[in-house]
């Protein structure tokens, strides 16, 4: 019986060493970040932190925003979704968030709006969604890079970067600028 349980605890302590590698994998290697140059409606250049956490697929699956606005106080103000990100900026005083869908499984999980877009405001320190009638048009214009960093890894994305981005027409005109008859059809 001893050399039972003494076979039973290797066992487990070999399982739990071989595990460690892939929880280890988990962690930072799927976790992508950058500084951007974001341009907002009234001019000004901020810089935001962006991440994104990827699946093994590099598919984005989390995206964190981190950035600081002088009229919104002196702490970092930190957005923090499973979806992508379009649209940073204020307007009439209102900072706003717009984005979009990596997936048809973020499409479902934020249910299936139409227009398939998810709309957030900060108020009183906190996110709030908000219904896509709410978002004021002047901001429909993308200010943030959309594409899927998984695949290039920039350390910094600069204006430069994103007048490129903006200027490829492989890309759909949806993700250029907002569109209120843009819908995912599944």
């Amino acid at each position: 019986m001893k050399n039972f349980t003494r076979l039973f605890r290797r066992m487990t302590l070999g399982l739990m060493l071989a595990a460690v590698p892939l929880v280890g994998g988990c962690s930072d290697n799927n976790i992508i970040t950058w500084t951007e140059d974001v341009k907002l409606l009234d001019g000004r250049v901020i810089t935001v932190t962006q991440k994104r956490r990827i699946d093994m697929k590099r598919m984005p699956r989390e995206a964190w925003l981190t950035f600081k606005l002088p009229e919104f106080g002196d702490k970092e103000i930190v957005w923090h979704e499973n979806l992508g990100t379009q649209v940073l900026n204020v307007y009439q005083g209102k900072l706003y968030v717009i984005s979009d869908f990596p997936s048809i499984l973020e499409f479902r999980q934020y249910g299936n709006p139409n227009p398939s877009y998810v709309a957030f405001r900060y108020d009183n320190g906190q996110w709030i969604r908000i219904s896509f009638n709410e978002l004021p048009e002047a901001i429909y214009d993308t200010n943030m890079y959309f594409d899927n960093m998984a695949l290039y890894r920039l350390k910094h994305v600069s204006l430069e970067h994103k007048a490129d981005m903006l200027r490829d027409e492989t890309y759909m005109p949806h993700n250029k600028r907002i569109d209120p008859k843009y819908l995912i059809i599944e």
